[in-house]
């Protein structure tokens, strides 16, 4: 008999302990938030029955409140991206309730800003000439700004990007007598503001 009572006592107990388990809970109302190179405010509600914390993997990225009891709503602010790729940023949430455990994740994506650029703008040639390579980064399409302007040397090509684009100079040979300069700039098609000039110094 006592056996017996002893094993429905820990069947009990299990049985509480699991449905403790089982109607334990975190949510977050949105898990993907999307803002632009700008950054952008959001509000969010944290569904839980127990206390929660949470942490952000970007410091541009303030959550408010950063801990609480129970369901909650929580005001979110990202900053500017300022850096040359999209971001994709990780607000962890970890929720107890005695010795019970949940975490969930809310994701924000983060556009970057238009860019162009190469890591070395500006190149030299000798006065034999020959063919000088640029390597051109970019996140949208980019063209040359007036291409017919280039008539005693070429540039190919004259669209690219987005990413990785090698541009190459064809340079004649210098019978001028002096150090002469070419110059073909790059614009971002859908924003052609946003540029970038490459240059070949060639000597004599």
């Amino acid at each position: 008999m006592k056996r017996y009572l002893l094993f429905l006592v820990v069947f009990c107990l299990a049985l509480v302990s699991c449905n403790q388990e089982t109607n334990f809970y975190l949510t977050p109302d949105q898990r993907n938030l999307v803002c632009g190179p700008d950054g952008g405010t959001f509000d969010d509600l944290i569904f839980t029955n127990g206390s929660w914390t949470c942490t952000v993997s970007d410091d541009a990225v303030t959550v408010t409140p950063m801990s609480g009891d129970y369901t909650q709503p929580v005001h979110v602010v990202v900053g500017q991206n300022s850096e040359m790729y999209t971001k994709s940023i990780r607000i962890h949430f970890t929720s107890t309730s005695g010795d019970l455990s949940r975490v969930a994740n809310v994701v924000v994506t983060q556009d970057c800003y238009p860019f162009i650029f190469c890591d070395e703008d500006v190149k030299t040639v000798g006065p034999e000439g020959g063919q000088v390579r640029f390597t051109v980064n970019s996140n949208e399409a980019w063209a040359i700004a007036q291409p017919r302007a280039i008539t005693f040397f070429r540039v190919t090509p004259h669209e690219g990007g987005p990413n990785s684009t090698t541009v190459t100079f064809d340079i004649p040979a210098n019978d001028e007598g002096h150090e002469r300069t070419f110059e073909a700039t790059l614009q971002l098609q859908e924003h052609p503001s946003v540029s970038e000039t490459l240059t070949v110094v060639q000597k004599y």
